[in-house]
């Protein structure tokens, strides 16, 4: 197995912990309907 430090854990800890977070944020945004944009019309 690896012989890591403790600093070592802690940032392998932070990357993979980024990276889940953003999977799972790019799912629930994939995810939710798009929001219905105000339709602006320039009446002269």
């Amino acid at each position: 197995m690896w012989r890591l430090t403790r600093e070592e854990q802690w940032v392998l800890i932070l990357v993979i912990s980024l990276l889940l977070v953003g999977w799972a944020v790019k799912t629930w945004r994939s995810r939710q309907p798009l929001p219905l944009s105000p339709v602006v019309q320039n009446v002269p």
